[in-house]
Parts: structure tokens; sequence; C-alpha cells
């Protein structure tokens, strides 16, 4: 989020025209270059930055700067003139100086709070989630299968304990290739094979009038219509 309010920090980015920089680590970013700053000159420039956009005096940055400590008029002037070659501010177009004034921005700044930002998620908190929704979906799959296996056996046992083996002609267990055939021709009951001969069916029965029996689970049961 950009302002140009006058409170800042050292994790702020603070952009000046299509120059970029950062107080924290004393660097300026333009047209993908980085320069990295002096302390005093990354001081002059925060401190223009605060006073935008009134002027600066000499008095000022020094007493600001340097701390009451004595500086020379021209090391004053030195560190200006590093800054305006840091910014590639070679014509005084950005940093200017007025006369009896000091100096000042001529360009609005803007700044990026760092608390306006949302810190994304780190890779390997997207890693551990993304490993928690494959376990969870290998659980799923492997609970589903027992289920289905255990399902299978007691249907397959109920089946031998019920029904009257001399009325089974053909009966085909695939348990990789559900679904379960009973009393089904492969050429004779062609047609219904082909209709039913596949998932969600688990059972195809031909009865003794010739009508058929289709089994699919249902609702965590199992269903049988009669066809």
């Amino acid at each position: 989020m950009f302002s140009s309010a006058k409170r800042i920090n050292k994790m702020d980015k603070i952009f000046i025209g299509d120059v970029s920089f950062t107080p924290r680590i004393r660097t300026i970013e333009k047209e993908g270059k980085e320069v990295k700053l002096r302390n005093k000159e990354s001081e002059i420039l925060t401190l223009l930055y605060e006073n935008y956009p009134h002027p600066v005096s000499r008095q000022q940055i020094e007493q600001s700067i340097w701390a009451g400590s004595y500086v020379t008029e021209n090391t004053l002037t030195q560190t200006i003139s590093n800054l305006r070659n840091a910014i590639n501010d070679k014509n005084h177009e950005v940093i200017i100086t007025i006369p009896k004034k000091g100096y000042c921005l001529t360009l609005e700044p803007k700044t990026i709070y760092t608390e306006d930002l949302k810190i994304p998620e780190r890779p390997t908190d997207l890693i551990e989630k993304s490993e928690r929704v494959l376990t969870f979906n290998t659980l799923s799959f492997s609970t589903w299968l027992i289920g289905t296996g255990i399902f299978l056996l007691v249907f397959l046992l109920s089946f031998l304990l019920f029904f009257d083996r001399n009325q089974i002609n053909v009966f085909h267990f695939k348990p990789q290739n559900l679904p379960i055939t009973i009393n089904l021709d492969k050429d004779i009951d062609a047609e219904f094979l082909h209709t039913y001969k596949k998932p969600p069916y688990l059972l195809l029965k031909k009865n003794s009038d010739n009508s058929y029996l289709v089994c699919k689970p249902y609702k965590g049961g199992l269903t049988c219509l009669r066809k």
C-alpha cells in the first residue's frame, strides 16, 4: 500500500520517482541496478524524505546527521554529490539546491509500509500442507479399498451359504475387474454386459426367468434392481 505520510522504520521501502530506497539495508535500486549507500548518504536521503516538500538547511543536516560533530562545508557538499550520483541525478532534478534554504526533493516520495504487507506463506508451509493433503487422500483411498474388500468377502460368504450352487452356470470373480457376474454368458448376454459391466456396479446376475439383477453401492450399503 502506497502512502506519502512521514512515518518510517528501517523495514519500509521508499519510492522517489523511478528510484526505490530501502533504509534497512541502505540501498538504492533504479532500472534493475542496486547501489549501496554510505551511512551518511542514507541518513540525508531519509531526512529529505521526512521533510518533503520543505527544504532542509545545511545547518539542520549537520545537527541531525553529524550530531554536533565538526563537519566541513566540503564534506557535506561531497556527501550530497555522492548521493546524487547514486540515484543518477547528475542534472540535480531529484535533489535540488535552493539558495540560502538548503536541499529539497522535487518528487513526492511514496512509501510501502511493512505492516501493510501480508507476509506470504513460506514454501515449507505450503509443502507441509501439500503433504497433509496427500496423506489424507492416501488414507481415504486405503480406507475405501479395505472397506470394499471386507464388503466383497462378506458378500461372497453370504452368497456361498444361502445360494443354490446348482443354479450358477457361470461365476466369474475378479477383484481387479468388478463387477461380479453370475449366470451370464458373454455371447448371449453381450448387450446387457456392455451396458452394466462397469463401475459403479458390483454384482450382475441373470435370474431363472431370464430377467437380470444389477447391484451397486448406495449410502453405505448395497441396492439391487431387476432389469
